[in-house]
């Protein structure tokens, strides 16, 4: 089976988006926060992709997390 890569944006890219920063409390969770900023929980894997720490272990109480939007803009990029 072939597993799709995904790119990640340019600089040039980036710079189309609204990035909103979030700050990791303790009871935070990606899918919680795909929840509150693009209204469906199923896309936490974006917050994780755009800030390049797959899972939510490699992330410290305090460490300031990016959340690129527009969801419809961030998936065009993928």
């Amino acid at each position: 089976y072939n597993t799709k890569q995904l790119k990640y944006p340019t600089v040039q890219q980036i710079k189309t988006l609204t990035i909103v920063s979030h700050t990791w409390h303790f009871e935070d969770r990606y899918w919680k926060l795909a929840n509150k900023y693009y209204g469906d929980n199923k896309y936490w894997w974006i917050i994780a992709w755009f800030n390049k720490k797959p899972i939510e272990a490699s992330i410290n109480v305090g460490d300031t997390l990016n959340i690129p939007l527009p969801l419809s803009r961030v998936l065009e990029l993928v």
